[in-house]
């Protein structure tokens, strides 16, 4: 069985919140509780990048979000409204007094799969 989750959310941390609750009480039963931790995670992180990165905290633009667990893994994919990153996966030292970027490591890290196409995110977690 597949269960998809598809939302907007306007750029507004407590809008974010909200989703992302609502999210993770309809996915808390359906995996185990490691893979939910982690989910949990990335969702805010890549949300929360979204709202103060990607969108500038303009309200008027959106957050996209697209869950969707099968029996093989859990897909995870963001879109905001900004003009898209580069990411560069750096060892974690080199991180050490940055003021961001800390959350894109912590989700590659999370990820079993990671990729950012412009301003979409999209992390694949398989169930093991």
């Amino acid at each position: 069985m597949v269960y998809k989750f598809e939302v907007k959310v306007r750029s507004d941390i407590d809008a974010v919140k909200n989703v992302v609750e609502e999210l993770l009480l309809n996915i808390k039963d359906r995996i185990d509780e490691n893979i939910f931790f982690n989910s949990k995670l990335i969702l805010y992180e890549l949300m929360i990048n979204g709202v103060l990165h990607g969108n500038k905290q303009d309200a008027s633009k959106q957050i996209n979000v697209v869950l969707i667990i099968n029996k093989s893994c859990i897909v995870i994919e963001i879109t905001d409204e900004g003009s898209g990153i580069v990411y560069k996966h750096k060892s974690f030292g080199e991180y050490d007094c940055c003021e961001s970027g800390r959350g894109l490591m912590l989700v590659e890290c999370l990820s079993d799969k990671f990729t950012i196409e412009g301003n979409r995110v999209t992390c694949i977690q398989y169930l093991k």
